[in-house]
């Protein structure tokens, strides 16, 4: 069997490879998405029929692009900057560079205009030569998923009249581009066949924060440095054995909605580390390093008087120790901690925190607002403290009074919660909502579970509710950071709908199905995502999951060797390990037959 549209002998394990990395580094994110990605070619001789795509069936024609080559050469013809460089040598360089950049262009917005669902926002990277076609990786992702993240309004940095060029509006968007410009210089790499894994996630997703910094660079001073390594070197620094905490603001001198309060004689260059770090201790709610992406020049804080609309105030803001945000006019933009970017999250989930409680403890709907309410008001403090729902908190009062303080069993609320969590401690809740006791320090053994990069609190948390689950006794805890971040220890596994891994496993079984039309794409995005919802196979699913998977893998197999032997091409076998039962997984990991929830998003 051939490929009807080839364009290079690599293309059937490229695409895949592209959807792997654009997948692995939402799932780092904790990005709920259904992203796409396919291969286009556009023919270098301007024949429009030959138009290819890969996969063939990625929702797009050739007929689509008929107007492609009419509507690029007419862009260029009219482009003011063709004729810039004087040389002849330099204006034909110049002409193709316009001809491949106003191609890229105009394939994403032909692209993006015959979406047929209207649901996807979709990029293109920058064309690359291969045989007969100029090769272009195109990314969908859902723009409900795309705009929820804040983003700035300005796309395009301009130099002068005859110079601008792409900057970065949100962290999402600078994955997005990292990963189409790994992918463009991965076809420009010699050694095609190790298309399977040409970059790392983690790696992605670094440079990717480094472009953002270096796009919130170019809103203030096209000269200055480098913010990233900056963020990262002071957060790093200790100052007489503190983490560092405080503000940086990033604007222009000029810049009229700035109260400055104090003008350093000899400003601060950002390479300077050490001394920024130690004059971040001046910092606080109502002082902030003023920086001008070049140096600290003086100290102040932002009026109430910025337009958002402006994008030239910006501020990098030091929460503890090797951890920093990237907010812009009150919205964290990025989160960086240890040197891995990531992107802000909810500082209370309350679906989460509903989940978990409900399965935990079946509370009714009145106990659950009220323990909503305690959390709630524990974040309003923003000093940090602990809350341990549990079903034994009146014995576990008791047993711990020598290190607490004990009270009369009073319910929750707001104004309470705002008194006790100001004493260093835990808050002994039942999971009707009354407190027990505050200023508790908990016990508890060694465990397994503890993560060295979390505090002093979080570890606490960890040791007693593992000690109590051991002893089969429910226990909650809702740790709150200082900066009002809510983190839930245990984290239960998410449930799902039983029905989407039966139809799953169906999907799988038809295409093991010897009697039918073989489709290698979607069998292999079934395995996939069986693979990724591994963990919610019963005992019973197993047989029937590995016999389906190996016939069609082995249909795979065969289905690339006919494709790669009919072109001359190269052939990678796929390979998918066996499925097996996991030990924790039952019933209870399923949705309610009634529930209307579902994780299709994430698959």
């Amino acid at each position: 069997m051939q490929i009807k549209m080839f364009m290079w002998e690599w293309q059937h394990i490229f695409q895949p490879a592209v959807f792997r990395l654009l997948v692995e580094s939402l799932r780092i994110l904790k990005i709920q998405a259904s992203p796409k990605t396919f291969v286009i070619g556009i023919p270098i001789n301007e024949d429009a029929n030959n138009v290819y795509f890969h996969p063939e069936n990625c929702g797009y024609t050739p007929q689509q692009f008929q107007a492609v080559f009419s509507m690029v050469n007419d862009a260029v013809s009219n482009d003011p900057r063709q004729g810039f460089f004087i040389t002849a040598p330099l204006n034909l360089e110049r002409k193709s560079s316009l001809y491949l950049e106003t191609l890229q262009k105009i394939v994403e917005n032909i692209v993006n205009e015959n979406d047929s669902t209207g649901e996807f926002i979709s990029f293109c990277s920058f064309p690359v030569e291969m045989n007969n076609h100029w090769i272009m990786t195109v990314i969908q992702i859902e723009k409900e998923v795309f705009y929820e993240q804040y983003q700035l309004t300005r796309a395009i940095h301009e130099v002068h009249a005859m110079r601008y060029y792409r900057i970065d509006r949100s962290f999402l968007e600078a994955i997005i581009w990292v990963i189409l410009s790994e992918s463009q210089r991965e076809l420009q790499m010699p050694s095609k066949e190790r298309y399977d894994s040409f970059a790392e996630p983690e790696r992605i997703l670094e440079d990717a924060a480094s472009n953002l910094l270096s796009s919130i660079r170019l809103h203030i001073d096209d000269m200055g440095g480098d913010l990233l390594e900056l963020a990262n070197a002071i957060s790093a620094e200790r100052y007489e054995g503190l983490g560092s905490k405080g503000r940086l603001v990033i604007c222009r001198r000029d810049n009229p909605h700035i109260l400055i309060k104090i003008n350093l004689k000899v400003p601060i260059s950002i390479n300077n580390y050490r001394g920024i770090r130690k004059l971040l201790e001046v910092s606080s709610e109502t002082m902030a390093l003023l920086c001008d992406a070049g140096s600290v020049w003086g100290l102040g804080l932002p009026l109430g008087t910025y337009d958002l609309c402006n994008e030239d105030l910006f501020e990098i803001k030091f929460t503890e120790h090797y951890t920093w945000e990237l907010v812009h006019a009150e919205h964290v933009m990025l989160i960086v901690k240890y040197r891995k970017p990531r992107l802000p999250r909810k500082r209370f989930d309350k679906e989460q925190f509903c989940d978990h409680v409900n399965r935990l403890f079946n509370v009714h709907e009145e106990a659950l607002g009220i323990l909503i309410e305690a959390v709630e008001s524990a974040v309003e403090q923003r000093h940090g403290t602990m809350l341990v729902i549990t079903t034994e908190a009146d014995q576990e009062s008791e047993r711990l009074s020598a290190q607490s303080t004990v009270i009369t069993p009073t319910p929750v609320s707001r104004e309470l919660i705002s008194h006790v969590s100001s004493v260093d401690g835990a808050i002994l809740i039942s999971p009707d909502g009354i407190v027990y006791s505050f200023g508790v320090i908990l016990d508890g053994l060694f465990s397994k579970n503890g993560d060295r990069t979390r505090g002093a609190r979080y570890n606490s948390a960890i040791r007693y509710i593992d000690g109590k689950n051991n002893s089969n006794i429910k226990c909650l805890a809702i740790i709150v950071s200082e900066d009002g971040y809510v983190n839930i220890y245990p984290t239960l596994k998410q449930r799902i709908s039983r029905t989407l891994i039966d139809e799953l496993i169906e999907d799988l079984e038809k295409h093991a199905d010897l009697s039918k039309r073989f489709d290698g794409d979607g069998a292999r995005a079934t395995l996939l995502n069986l693979e990724k919802l591994s963990f919610y196979l019963l005992k019973k699913d197993i047989e029937r999951v590995n016999t389906a998977k190996n016939i069609a893998v082995d249909r795979m197999n065969k289905h690339s060797l006919a494709e790669a032997m009919g072109r001359g091409m190269g052939c990678i076998f796929d390979q998918f390990n066996d499925f097996h039962v996991h030990e924790e997984m039952n019933h209870e990991y399923y949705l309610p037959i009634n529930s209307c929830d579902s994780v299709m998003d994430e698959v």
